[in-house]
């Protein structure tokens, strides 16, 4: 696929000017060394580099990014185990390949073995060598073999979607948006697709809540560092959940899900880049006696595409850039920090959450999101363990342990379905 940033290079020769002389005042002579001098040459027009929020102006290496996941061996003749893989776009044919036992984050990693490897695409693929074995990315599939060229298993690509996506507002619940202009924020801005920009922030103060936001990062292969797909929710303007494309990375605290340098997310939940994802936040204002001395810690819990990240932590002062901390309620800030992210469906719940949880339990649709998935049908299959969550409870309604367990594939669409089930070892479902 060509990039649809190419950079189209013209010369024209720009004949020199005389200014503020007559014909009559230069020599024949002078003329004709006049008319031989060239003009200065122009420095080469600057390639953009790609960042954007529609898959239709990607570049050739988005189809490589993504998650695989599958059965391997480690040497030939030996059981294969669950395997995740993340590659991860850098540009201009740049990858890093990261290996994790035992399945992806929130779906079997063992949180501890975890191998990264730079790798360039030539020639359609991407290939790794990691000790005995290679690993070679491409079409939709990581193969797995060993230094003679045996078969040590494959992995299948997939694509992900949060348990807690498109969840649906309790009775109680404060719209913050739903798609359309409102008058609750301040610096609002609304996509022609209903979606709100980063940059603004509630014209309501709050205390103590519940939040549901959902949210997608640009894709931006050359963006290094926080300078890919910066974002944050400020609450009250003082804590700030990061948001960053950090897919493929380890969680710290100001990478995605961190409580922005202070706190690291229990392991990285972020999903590629122009993939709905999905922050569910019980929040807990610091509290203060009458003097106005602080006698308790904001406390917070944040779960992240259905995985809990944050499990009831105090976080002991105030984040980055975020306002000093004080008795008074302040508002929520969704930051611009010169990136595009785009955010939808926001409902807030007051009250303390760690005292009366929300009343509802998440809407884990068994359909993929409608506009990346709108042909997507579901067949549940498999056996159901476990109860599903529901704010701080758990509810037998919904039968799932993790959140990612039950893929599937029909032509042209991808479904997930909160049922547990363990993969098969082949075929596999997805890409």
């Amino acid at each position: 696929m060509p990039s649809v940033f190419q950079v189209v290079r013209r010369t024209a020769l720009v004949p020199a000017l005389l200014a503020g002389l007559s014909v009559a005042s230069v020599s024949a002579q002078e003329k004709k060394a006049e008319m031989s001098v060239k003009p200065a040459p122009q420095p080469a027009k600057k390639q953009e580099k790609l960042v954007t929020l529609d898959q239709a102006e990607v570049d050739a290496d988005f189809q490589y990014q993504g998650e695989y996941m599958g059965y391997a061996a480690k040497t030939f003749g030996q059981a294969r185990q669950k395997l995740g893989v993340q590659v991860i776009a850098r540009g201009n044919n740049a990858f890093d390949v990261v290996v994790l036992e035992g399945g992806l984050p929130g779906d079997g990693w063992d949180q501890e073995t975890r191998l990264k490897f730079p790798a360039t695409l030539e020639d359609g693929q991407l290939v790794v060598y990691a000790g005995e074995q290679t690993l070679t990315v491409a079409d939709n599939a990581v193969t797995v073999t060993n230094s003679e060229g045996r078969s040590l298993g494959q992995l299948r690509k997939l694509a992900r979607y949060s348990p807690t996506m498109h969840r649906s507002a309790p009775s109680n619940a404060l719209i913050l948006f739903d798609g359309k202009l409102n008058d609750l924020w301040k610096n609002m801005k609304v996509t022609e697709d209903g979606l709100l920009e980063e940059g603004c922030e509630t014209v309501d103060l709050f205390q103590d809540f519940h939040l549901h936001l959902e949210f997608m990062l640009p894709y931006k292969p050359e963006g290094v560092g926080q300078d890919r797909g910066n974002s944050g929710v400020y609450l009250q303007r003082r804590y700030e959940v990061q948001v960053l494309d950090t897919f493929g990375e380890l969680g710290m605290p100001n990478f995605c899900g961190g409580i922005y340098k202070l706190h690291s997310p229990d392991q990285n939940m972020c999903l590629p880049p122009l993939t709905w994802q999905t922050y569910d936040i019980d929040f807990r204002a610091a509290r203060f006696d009458e003097e106005g001395n602080k006698t308790e810690n904001m406390k917070i819990r944040v779960v992240h595409n259905g995985v809990v990240i944050h499990d009831s932590i105090e976080v002991e002062s105030k984040t980055g850039a975020g306002r000093q901390e004080t008795p008074e309620p302040m508002p929520i800030l969704l930051q611009d920090h010169a990136n595009p992210v785009r955010y939808r469906n926001i409902w807030l719940v007051e009250g303390d959450p760690f005292e009366t949880p929300v009343e509802d339990a998440p809407a884990a649709s068994q359909l993929a999101d409608t506009e990346q998935d709108p042909a997507a049908t579901v067949t549940p299959y498999g056996t159901h363990y476990g109860n599903g969550y529901s704010g701080n409870t758990y509810s037998s309604g919904y039968e799932y342990r993790t959140p990612y367990h039950n893929y599937g594939y029909t032509p042209g669409a991808y479904w997930f379905s909160p049922s547990y089930v363990d993969m098969p070892p082949w075929p596999y479902y997805g890409f």
